[in-house]
C-alpha cells in the first residue's frame, strides 16, 4: 500500500468485478466499469501529454466525473486540485496562478457556476478545459466525455507514482488571510483510509452517502477514500440538501453516513423523518467541528439502529486522525473526538515545546503516515513540522485513556458548516470597498452553522456607509459561506498601543454592539 492510491480500485475491479461502485441519480456502475472508465480517462491524459506532476484542476460536485478524474490521474501521477463551486471567478483564479494546472474538468450547470467558469477561464489559461452537464460558451471547451471515448492503453510504469508522491491539494487556512496548500500523498491517503475502515469496520458491504464537497477534505477522503478503501458502495449526491438526506438514505440503504454537526441541525430544523426509513444506517459520524452532548443524543435518538462516533481531523492530516470505538458508550462521544487510529500519535505541548501531562490544554502535535510531508508552499512550514511532528495550530488535551478533548484553535481561523473560514481574507476584501478605511472580523456562536462571522467595519471620516452596500459588495466576491451574518458600522473599536485592531479586547465587549 506504497503505490497509487488508485490501486485500490484495480484491485476490487479484479476481486469483485459486480460490486456496484457507486450510484448516481439511480444509476449504478459496477467496479469493473469504474475501473475500466479510469483507464481511458488516464489514456486520454497521457495522449494530450499530461505528464507526472503536472496539476489537473476540477470544478466539480460528487459525481461521476469527479471520482473517476480523481482515480484516474493519481494513477498516472498527476496532482489533483479541487476547486470550491461556492468560489468566485477572481479566487479561484488565484489559487490557479498559485498551482499552475494545465487542465480543468469543470462543471457547466447552473448558469451562476457557469457564468464564474467563463469568467476563470478568462482570467487563467488553461491549455485544455472540459466541462460536465453543459457546455461553456469558451471556444476551445470540449464536453467531459470525450476524454471516454478513447480505448484504454496499458498505463506505463515510469508514470505511476510512488507513496510519498503527491496527490491531491487542498487549500486550507492561513494565519496570513492566504490559503495554505496542503499536499496530500498517496501514502496519506492509504493511511487515513484504512485507519478509518479497520477502526469503524466499513467493508464491502456497506453503502455510503457521499454528499460533501470534492474541495473538502471531507468529500475526497473522509468519504470517498474510505468507501474505495472498503471496497462499498458510493451514493453519490451532489449537494447537501436536508430532506434528500434521509431520503436517499431510505431510498437506497444507506449503512454509513457522516457530516458535520451543521448538516445534522439542518436536517433535525428541515427534514420530515415521518417518511424516512433509517433502519439500514448502522454507522453515524460527526465530524469537523466539536458537537454538543444535546445534538449526539439527537442524532442517536433518530438513527435508533446506528453506532453514532467522533473524529477529529485536518486537510494536514489527509482527513479522520482520531477515532472513537464501536464499543464506546454514548458519553464518550458526548465529550471526546477519540484516540488517534492505529499507527497515529498525538501529543499536547506547551508554547515552549514541552509536552503537557494529560489534563493539560496545549498545542495538539501529529505524527503518522496520513501526516503531510508539508505545505505546498516552503514558506507555509516554518515552525510546523519538527522531528517527524507536526504542530496543528489547534488547542487541546489527552484524558486518561488518551482520547482527545478539543479545546479551539489557536488561530483566529473559525469554522462555520464545517468550512475553514480567515477573517483576513474577508477584512481585505472589505477593506478594498470605497469609504472603508479598516474592518475585523470575529466569530460568533451560531445555533444552526456553529460559528458565523461579524464584521465591525470603521468608515473613513465623513463617509456614510450601511451593511446592506458591504452585504451585496460582499456577494460579488466572496464564496457564500464567508460572507458575514452581520456587519456592524462603527467609528473605532479597541486598539492596541502601536494602532492594530485588538481583537481580543474587541472579543471582550463585542456583546455590546450586538
Amino acid at each position: 500500500m506504497n503505490g497509487p492510491f488508485p490501486n485500490v480500485i484495480e484491485a476490487h475491479a479484479k476481486n469483485q468485478p459486480d460490486q456496484i461502485a457507486y450510484v448516481f441519480f439511480d444509476q449504478p456502475v459496477t467496479y469493473s466499469e469504474f475501473n475500466h472508465d479510469i483507464d481511458r480517462v488516464a489514456t486520454a491524459l497521457i495522449d494530450m501529454g499530461m505528464k507526472p506532476g503536472d496539476k489537473i484542476a476540477t470544478l466539480l460536485p460528487q459525481s461521476p466525473a469527479f471520482s473517476t478524474m480523481f482515480m484516474a490521474a493519481g494513477k498516472i501521477g498527476l496532482v489533483v486540485v479541487p476547486l470550491d463551486p461556492r468560489f468566485k471567478a477572481g479566487e479561484m483564479a488565484a489559487l490557479c496562478q498559485r498551482t499552475s494546472p494545465r487542465a480543468l474538468v469543470t462543471l457547466a450547470f447552473p448558469e451562476q457556476v457557469k457564468a464564474e467558469v467563463e469568467q476563470l477561464v478568462d482570467l487563467y489559461s488553461f491549455e485544455a478545459v472540459f466541462s460536465y452537464f453543459g457546455n461553456l460558451d469558451y471556444p476551445n471547451a470540449k464536453p467531459y466525455e470525450t476524454l471516454l471515448k478513447g480505448q484504454a492503453k496499458p498505463i506505463p510504469k515510469e508514470v505511476k507514482p510512488k507513496g510519498d508522491d503527491p496527490y491531491i491539494i487542498i487549500f486550507t487556512s492561513g494565519t496570513t488571510g492566504r490559503p495554505k496548500g496542503a499536499v496530500i500523498s498517496h501514502k496519506n491517503s492509504w493511511a487515513m483510509a484504512r485507519s478509518t475502515a479497520e477502526t469503524w469496520n466499513v467493508t464491502s458491504a456497506d453503502k455510503v452517502l457521499c454528499n460533501m464537497p470534492t474541495s473538502h477534505v471531507a468529500g475526497t477522503h473522509d468519504l470517498l477514500a474510505t468507501q474505495f478503501y472498503a471496497g462499498a458502495t458510493g451514493v453519490l449526491v451532489p449537494k447537501f440538501d436536508p430532506q434528500e438526506t434521509l431520503d436517499m438514505a431510505s431510498k437506497h440503504g444507506i449503512t454509513f453516513l457522516g457530516g458535520v454537526p451543521t448538516m445534522f441541525r439542518l436536517i433535525f430544523k428541515n427534514a420530515d423523518f415521518s417518511t424516512a426509513d433509517l433502519s439500514s444506517v448502522k454507522l453515524v459520524l460527526t465530524s469537523g467541528e466539536p458537537s454538543s452532548p444535546e445534538l449526539v443524543r439527537q442524532i442517536s435518538q433518530a438513527f435508533s439502529n446506528a453506532k453514532i462516533v467522533a473524529s477529529w481531523g485536518m486537510s494536514e492530516t489527509a482527513g479522520f486522525f482520531t477515532f472513537t470505538d464501536l464499543a464506546d458508550p454514548l458519553e464518550v462521544v458526548e465529550q471526546t473526538e477519540g484516540k488517534p487510529g492505529k499507527g497515529f500519535g498525538m501529543k499536547i505541548l506547551d508554547l515552549e515545546g514541552n509536552e503537557l501531562p494529560q489534563g493539560q490544554v496545549g498545542e495538539m502535535w501529529v505524527q503518522g503516515d496520513s501526516v503531510i510531508n508539508g505545505y505546498m508552499d516552503p514558506e507555509d512550514n516554518k515552525n510546523v513540522f519538527k522531528n517527524g511532528w507536526m504542530g496543528t495550530g489547534d488547542l487541546g488535551k489527552l484524558n486518561e485513556r488518551g482520547y482527545l478533548i478539543f479545546m479551539g484553535r489557536i488561530k483566529e481561523m473559525y469554522i462555520s458548516g464545517g468550512y475553514n473560514i480567515y477573517p483576513v481574507e474577508i477584512e481585505s476584501y472589505l477593506n478594498t470597498y470605497p469609504g472603508v478605511n479598516t474592518s475585523a472580523v470575529l466569530e460568533i456562536p451560531d445555533p444552526v452553522w456553529g460559528e458565523s462571522g461579524v464584521a465591525f467595519v470603521i468608515p473613513e471620516p465623513g463617509v456614510e456607509l450601511t451593511p446592506k452596500e458591504l452585504q451585496e459588495y460582499c456577494q460579488k466576491g466572496l464564496a457564500d459561506y464567508k460572507i458575514p451574518r452581520k456587519i456592524i458600522i462603527t467609528q473605532d473599536v479597541p486598539r492596541s498601543l502601536i494602532g492594530k485592531i485588538a481583537k481580543n479586547e474587541l472579543h471582550k465587549v463585542m456583546a455590546k454592539y450586538l
